[in-house]
């Protein structure tokens, strides 16, 4: 009985280490195998392999089903979709944090939707400088727990139709730097907790009409550095919750009638650094919540009456570094009120303001608002008046004026003749002529270039109204200065006196010809 007993365990022993022997047998073969055929671990965070194609480091923990954050680099360029390398991801399932870091030129050339299928969990993906031509539909699909995409510099040209699709958590996407060429209908779809899209430093030339009609929710639109030349009141449909839009540094040339009209909540609108010339009066109707307003360098030379009757809300505009050559009352009137106040901003330097009495507002608002901002801007404000004429003709032209009764007198002393007398006017005039006219066709003359002056140190009611406008304020007395007239009043004042004075002459010499005469 014993001996039975011994024989049986005897077998049991012999068939468990067969067994056992059978099993490492088998796994090493299959580790020969998958290794043989791309690398294939089992855990993505303990990855020793030289020759694998992607090494992830995991933070806080490298035991499977264990790590949270994995920053992984991509080498050895072209790795296939199928790849059995993504398959390893399946070990970590709890990664929330992963990010990829391209160290080679075409190693990366399609987001790893194959990876990205096991990370249920995943809230953060960062994928930096891959060779990524497009986004495909559906690459982050089943992700409910993204909360952001982080994709700037990744030679990205073109984003497939839902190619960010059904992200319900979803609250940041960050296209930056890419070579992004349009964006069209339905590439962002089932998004409602969307609040911050960007697209810096692209180059969009086209928004398709309802590109943006799924992502309600979107609070910041960044359109930055692109080159984006025509909008229209369909462009941002959808965005009726958007708080911030940034257009500055495209092509745009000019901003038809309802433009903004969908967003209803927009605070801060910037289009600085445009191509802009012409603005609709009715370009902002729509925007009854926006408090910032930037126009900065831009070609615009007038303002539309009536302007900023839509935004009476604003707090801050930027108008620097255009072409104006006026901003009146009646156009600022709508939001004085709010440029007194300390948080408030208004910039205007670096125009082509012209000296007259539509400017003298300025000195109002620079003594009741309490911004410094403000304060600042108005006191570096410059306006350009015409060049005054105090050219050698005109003072030859006085002492001609002045001294024409002594010339006169000179005929009556001895030695001095008709004929000396003629040749001495004649030269006389003859030299005034040809002073007036180089002076008034060289346009280069320093003379004739216009005078800057800051507005502010111009005394109230001193500066002319333009006749053909109408005036905004009461107009200031016009005070023209004796000695300096202004331009046209002394091409006038010139001319008629000269007329004169030349005229007197003939008449004095034709009365002493006669009289000599008749004594001869």
């Amino acid at each position: 009985m014993e001996r039975r007993i011994a024989g049986i365990i005897y077998i049991l022993i012999t068939f468990a280490l067969v067994n056992e022997m059978s099993i490492n047998v088998q796994a090493k073969d299959n580790k020969r195998r998958t290794k043989e055929k791309g690398g294939f671990q089992k855990n993505i965070c303990d990855v020793s392999d030289r020759e694998s194609k992607v090494h992830c480091y995991c933070e806080t923990s490298r035991e499977p089903k264990n790590a949270t954050k994995a920053e992984c680099w991509v080498f050895n360029g072209g790795i296939p979709r199928n790849d059995l390398i993504w398959q390893s991801f399946a070990s970590q399932p709890t990664l929330k944090t992963l990010s990829f870091n391209v160290r080679v030129d075409g190693a990366l050339s399609y987001v790893p939707t194959e990876a990205l299928q096991y990370l249920k969990n995943l809230k953060s993906i960062n994928i930096k400088y891959g060779t990524i031509p497009e986004i495909q539909s559906y690459a982050f699909a089943n992700l409910t727990n993204l909360t952001e995409a982080l994709l700037s510099q990744n030679e990205i040209e073109s984003l497939r139709q839902y190619a960010f699709a059904h992200l319900p958590n979803i609250t940041l996407i960050n296209l930056d730097e890419n070579m992004i060429v349009e964006i069209g209908t339905d590439v962002f779809y089932n998004m409602p907790k969307l609040h911050k899209l960007t697209f810096t430093k692209n180059n969009i030339s086209s928004i398709k009409d309802g590109a943006f009609q799924h992502t309600f929710n979107l609070l910041e639109l960044d359109l930055n550095k692109n080159n984006i030349f025509h909008l229209n009141r369909r462009t941002f449909d959808g965005l009726a919750n958007l708080r911030k839009l940034d257009l500055r540094r495209n092509r745009i040339y000019n901003l038809t009638e309802f433009t903004f009209a969908e967003l209803w909540n927009l605070q801060e609108l910037l289009l600085g650094k445009n191509d802009l010339k012409y603005i609709s009066e009715r370009a902002f109707d729509g925007l009854s919540q926006l408090e910032k307003l930037s126009l900065d360098d831009n070609k615009l030379a007038a303002l539309p009456s009536g302007l900023f009757a839509g935004v009476r809300g604003l707090t801050s505009l930027d108008l620097r570094s255009n072409e104006l050559h006026a901003l009146t009352l009646d156009d600022i009137k709508p939001i004085l009120d709010n440029l007194k106040p300390q948080n408030s901003n208004l910039q205007l330097e670096d125009n082509n303001f012209v000296c007259d009495c539509r400017l003298e507002w300025m000195h109002s608002l620079r003594n009741e608002t309490r911004s410094q901002n403000t304060k600042t801007s108005l006191n570096n404000v410059t306006c350009k008046m015409d060049p005054p004429i105090v050219s050698s003709a005109y003072n030859k032209m006085s002492d001609v004026i002045e001294n024409k009764i002594d010339y006169n007198q000179e005929i009556l002393h001895a030695g001095i003749t008709i004929e000396t007398l003629n040749d001495k006017m004649n030269v006389t005039e003859k030299k005034i002529l040809k002073d007036d006219l180089n002076d008034e066709n060289d346009i280069d003359a320093p003379s004739k270039k216009a005078v800057k002056r800051n507005v502010l140190k111009i005394p109230p009611g001193t500066l002319p109204c333009p006749r053909d406008n109408p005036k905004t304020t009461e107009p200031p007395q016009l005070i023209i200065d004796p000695v300096v007239p202004i331009q046209n009043e002394m091409k006038t004042f010139r001319l008629r006196d000269s007329n004169a004075a030349n005229i007197h002459c003939r008449y004095k010499l034709v009365l002493l010809s006669c009289f000599a005469f008749f004594f001869t």
